[in-house]
């Protein structure tokens, strides 16, 4: 093999691997065109440096490129990424087939380049820098061109001085609760509801609300939102009203968050998230911005109910509804309640939905498989909200998604509005 194209294997195609395999597959990836010259530059690095210090700056470039490709991928600040890193082992990223063959290729592609840095530095001083340069420059010109998209510029970072807007808000749910003052309040986050491009596709996931019996109970609004961030970063934009990090609004005081304001107006303020509670310190900062009381998985008994999800394994959605319910039945005073799903967290199993669009079959009526089946989670929890509203009483209830589905595939984040999460409120009749 020729020294230079040794070089060129060493110091494009093998730290970048995956991300060609990405282009060729299908697979969405955010441009990496800064790591990408990173990569480089350790190869031209290791014809003058020693071996450790080589594959010291390749293993710093490999973290870097982690950090930052997930990050835009799911909408994180880096920042984020380091306070969840310590749970990591909460995470079953291997029943993911997916998770498993990226974890598998960063580590066989990242040992080998990094075997072929140190051990074949005196060959790759032979190769030609202007040939390998002109090959890395067109590989990242290419990443830039195929992988910029508008359904990475939505993260945490990007929206620090943006205008802030909710659902809570532009509905109008936020000032008929603290004006009306109704006696029971819900507030749903579904995780990754995103606002299907396609009206048809939207109106498809939206039909359980069209069910004729809670037309007669509730008026029925729907829209979108824009989001920015993660799931933390939605919590804070529809219970705080900010765009502001939970670690700030914790650490000031959550004067202005909506469990804060009713709990002191005498609401009874409960928070139900069926993931561990230590995740991004949940049972540390909901107190904080006004729950009196906190429900986590820990909390659950576990032994006989079904777990869905696919890295993030627990109870399923649906298998919350009965405790929902429970608590408003039993509620003697206001109730402000609140729900943080689960079930549609990316990636989704395609064996927890209820089978109602005919999936397998193409897609269904939404053309893709994953879509398809994320769609059918949607939908269980929506069929049971409706029917819970038969059995609890009059209920102001806000559903709406935390931020769009940070999908891997191209095809299915295209399905997708950009920066946009669907909303739906249902407003009881009898306060009318």
């Amino acid at each position: 093999m020729s020294p230079t194209a040794l070089l060129c294997i060493a110091g494009l195609f093998l730290p970048n691997a995956l991300s060609i395999g990405a282009m060729i597959s299908g697979i969405g990836l955010p441009p990496r065109t800064a790591a990408v010259a990173l990569y480089a530059m350790v190869a031209v690095f290791t014809r003058y440096v020693p071996a450790w210090p080589t594959a010291f700056l390749f293993i710093a470039v490999a973290i870097y490129d982690a950090i930052t490709t997930i990050a835009l991928q799911f909408g994180l600040a880096p920042s984020e990424i380091g306070l969840a890193l310590h749970l990591a082992d909460e995470l079953d990223l291997f029943a993911s087939p997916l998770y498993g063959l990226l974890i598998a290729g960063v580590i066989l592609f990242a040992g080998f380049c990094i075997f072929v840095l140190t051990r074949c530095r005196e060959e790759l001083k032979k190769g030609s820098l202007p040939i390998f340069l002109s090959f890395v420059l067109v590989f990242a010109g290419a990443d830039l061109v195929r992988n910029t998209s508008a359904h990475y510029q939505f993260g945490s970072l990007y929206g620090a001085n943006a205008p802030m807007q909710s659902a809570v808000v532009s509905s109008g749910f936020r000032d008929t609760v603290l004006t009306a003052k109704p006696r029971r309040v819900l507030v749903v986050i579904v995780e990754a509801l995103g606002t299907f491009a396609d009206p048809a596709k939207q109106e498809v996931l939206l039909r359980p609300f069209r069910d004729p019996e809670l037309q007669k109970r509730y008026r029925v609004t729907n829209g979108s939102s824009t989001y920015y961030g993660s799931t933390t970063a939605g919590e804070m934009r529809e219970l705080c009203d900010t765009r502001a990090s939970y670690t700030e609004v914790a650490n000031r005081g959550g004067d202005n968050c909506l469990p804060h304001i009713l709990s002191q107006r005498g609401y009874k303020t409960a928070a139900l998230h069926h993931f561990t509670k230590l995740f991004f310190d949940r049972a540390q900062w909901y107190p904080k911005i006004g729950f009196q009381e906190q429900v986590f998985r820990e909390d659950l008994k576990l032994k006989k109910r079904k777990k869905c999800g696919g890295p993030f394994r627990a109870p399923c959605d649906v298998e919350m509804l009965p405790r929902i319910t429970q608590a408003f039945q039993d509620a003697k005073e206001p109730l402000f309640y609140y729900w943080l799903t689960l079930s549609t967290h990316v990636p989704v199993m395609l064996s927890d939905a209820t089978p109602r669009l005919g999936c397998a079959n193409n897609g269904g009526p939404i053309g893709h498989r994953e879509v398809c089946n994320m769609s059918e989670l949607w939908m269980d929890v929506f069929d049971g909200i409706v029917k819970m509203t038969a059995q609890i009483g009059p209920t102001e209830i806000l559903i709406v998604g935390d931020h769009s589905p940070p999908l891997w595939s191209r095809a299915g984040r295209a399905l997708f509005e950009p920066g946009k999460v669907t909303w739906v409120r249902l407003s009881p009749r009898a306060a009318e």
